[in-house]
């Protein structure tokens, strides 16, 4: 089969039949290198790199759609209908010198150049690899690639400088296509959009097809286990055989994050553990290798967090028998491997909290609940505090040598993901009971209900009584809403401490180049673990909601639990001092959201937050 894509000449944009760069009299600097007639413009990259504007071509929410009989029934009408989201939040006037025009790509020319990417990109998110190799770590390097005229519409691996040898390089140049190029002016733009999610996909597919074909060859097992095959050595620590592990897990969080397909995720996550348990990753010792223990874990981490998104069952628990593989450990001042038990606690937590809460929920369906609902409920909930308690604890050394600095990155990425994942369980765990899960979202996000327009407010009727909840629940409202408070803005000061490849710190001789002053690079992440801030986001909108009709009543004693210490006299100030602190921890998951508007997936995510927040905040 091709790698291909065809696409008729007419679909495509303007600037993609057009094709070939242009260039003004401030870009004659911008140089490309020779290519056969019909190929394309490969141009290397300025050095220094813009940052990634917070904007999207998102369409703006429809007014008409909110009703009036939810919390937020202004939702959306204080945004003018014509513009869109992103121009509230419009990037900085940049010079044109170095920018480029037209549709263009991220590529890069070699196995090492996309090794070093992922160190930049991936690896401070999703530490798949080992260390990097070396004494430093490189700067990135991209080229651009410009379609010429005779390419328009049509996408080609062949139409490309390089064509990555194994499925995991495949894999991550998926990922790495959907980052625009440095200075390109037209990142946002429905045709550079359309250029880098069609690349993405067609290296998905190579890399799915290479990973089916390297799982066959590798059949024979760990024979070789140094396992690098000429052409193909990704890593000099990483077994070739681990390649097609990897690379479904880097797809899996690819379907989640640009395509925003749940089950997919699932699929792939489960054929990485299959997989690796057909190579009895799961089963070695002390003697295992870093990347042996690094494969199996990020599977495992993947695998959970798929099976909490459809909200069923693992195929294999952390606390399975057979599992014996050591967890990794961060090779920073001292090795440390604290925060991948954690992380992975977290995800089993979340699990827990699925199981517990599905009668509950479903009572409507099937009209029955677990007896020992009560006492499973207070269980789970002192286990998670506990490991709340421990995330809090866990102190990294955090080397200072220059290649610690992906190693920092990395074992703080685990981190405060583990504390973002703990206090998610909580939430999940008390969301229900302190809200009774009233939809506000108008799209299905996560495990939220969401507003069914053609059904509302009828939808509402299924939920279950006070007098139940009180009879089966072993916490008040109140006691629920106090904790669902501390624990999501919890999530907000996790998600907002999580590091990104903008961290990474340049050298001592790039550091004396001179640099555009925006020139901060690309500063996102990989937002598969984004499901936290919808869940935290929900809860801090309900208690604005709940404080301000408190206020309107003038009934604020209803809500003396959630404040500090109130008074009579100064009640209102307690209040208006607490929504002012609902808001910056909204805001500030909505900033977090928005580092990664490259990946589609987390589109509907984006317009429900922002149609949210300007509805209780329109100033």
């Amino acid at each position: 089969m091709n790698d291909r894509i065809n696409r008729p000449v007419k679909a495509a944009c303007l600037a993609c039949r057009r094709g070939g760069p242009r260039r003004g009299p401030r870009q004659s600097a911008v140089e490309s290198s020779p290519l056969p007639p019909q190929a394309a413009a490969i141009i290397h990259a300025p050095q220094s790199t813009p940052s990634l504007p917070d904007e999207s071509t998102l369409t703006p929410v429809d007014s008409n759609l909110w009703s009036s009989a939810t919390p937020f029934s202004s939702l959306g009408r204080n945004q003018d209908s014509n513009r869109p989201v992103k121009d509230v939040w419009s990037p900085p006037h940049q010079d044109s010198q170095g920018e480029l025009q037209g549709p263009v790509l991220r590529v890069y020319t070699s196995e090492e150049e996309i090794q070093i990417a992922y160190y930049h990109f991936v690896h401070p998110c999703l530490p798949l690899l080992p260390p990097p190799p070396g004494s430093s770590l490189p700067q990135d390097n991209p080229h651009v690639f410009q379609p010429s005229h005779g390419l328009a519409g049509t996408v080609e691996l062949s139409c490309l400088p390089y064509r990555p040898t194994s499925s995991l390089s495949l894999a991550l140049s998926a990922i790495l296509a959907l980052i625009p190029p440095p200075h390109d002016r037209n990142q946002s733009e429905p045709c550079s959009v359309w250029l880098r999610r069609s690349y993405a996909q067609l290296f998905a597919q190579a890399a799915l097809r290479m990973a089916e074909k390297e799982i066959e060859d590798f059949t024979g097992g760990w024979a070789n286990s140094d396992g690098l095959v000429e052409g193909r050595d990704f890593h000099p620590q990483l077994p070739t055989q681990l390649h097609p592990i990897l690379a479904l897990t880097v797809l899996s969080v690819y379907d989640l994050c640009q395509c925003g397909n749940k089950s997919r995720m699932r699929m792939r996550a489960n054929q990485a553990i299959t997989t690796a348990m057909d190579y009895s990753l799961h089963q070695l010792d002390e003697n295992a290798t870093e990347a042996q223990r690094r494969a199996w874990w990020t599977a495992v981490i993947v695998m959970y967090h798929s099976s909490a998104n459809n909200d069923s069952s693992p195929i294999i628990s952390i606390s399975d028998p057979r599992i014996t593989t050591p967890y990794p450990k961060f090779d920073i001042q001292v090795k440390v491997s604290e925060p991948w038990s954690l992380l992975l606690k977290a995800q089993d937590a979340i699990l827990s909290v699925c199981a517990v809460m599905r009668p509950l929920t479903a009572k409507s369906q099937n009209g029955s609940l677990a007896l020992d609902l009560r006492e499973r409920a207070c269980r789970l909930d002192r286990h998670i505090l506990s490991l709340a308690a421990d995330c809090d604890h866990c102190e990294l050394e955090l080397g200072a040598a220059e290649n610690d600095q992906v190693e920092n990155l990395a074992a703080l990425s685990i981190w405060k993901t583990a504390c973002a994942m703990t206090h998610t369980a909580r939430v999940k765990l008390h969301r229900y009971r302190a809200f009774s899960d009233i939809p506000i979202f108008l799209e299905k996000h996560c495990d939220l209900t969401f507003l069914k327009l053609d059904t509302f407010p009828s939808q509402t009727a299924s939920l279950p009584a006070q007098p139940d909840l009180d009879s089966i629940f072993p916490f008040t409202q109140t006691e629920s809403s106090i904790i669902s408070l501390k624990s999501s803005l919890a999530i907000s000061r996790a998600l907002a401490g999580l590091p990104h490849s903008g961290l990474l710190p340049l050298r001592t001789a790039e550091m004396d180049e001179p640099r555009d002053s925006n020139a901060a690079g690309y500063t996102g992440s990989l937002p598969f673990f984004k499901c936290a801030a919808m869940q935290a986001s929900y809860v801090l909108y309900m208690l604005v909601h709940r404080l301000r009709a408190a206020l309107s009543s003038k009934r604020l004693s209803v809500c003396y639990p959630l404040l500090n210490h109130p008074e009579p006299v100064t009640e209102a100030q307690d209040a208006k001092r607490l929504i002012e602190e609902l808001r910056n921890g909204a805001h500030s998951m909505i900033v977090c959201m928005k580092r990664d508007l490259i990946f589609e997936g987390i589109g509907g995510m984006i317009r429900d937050l922002d149609a949210a927040y300007f509805s209780l905040f329109p100033n």
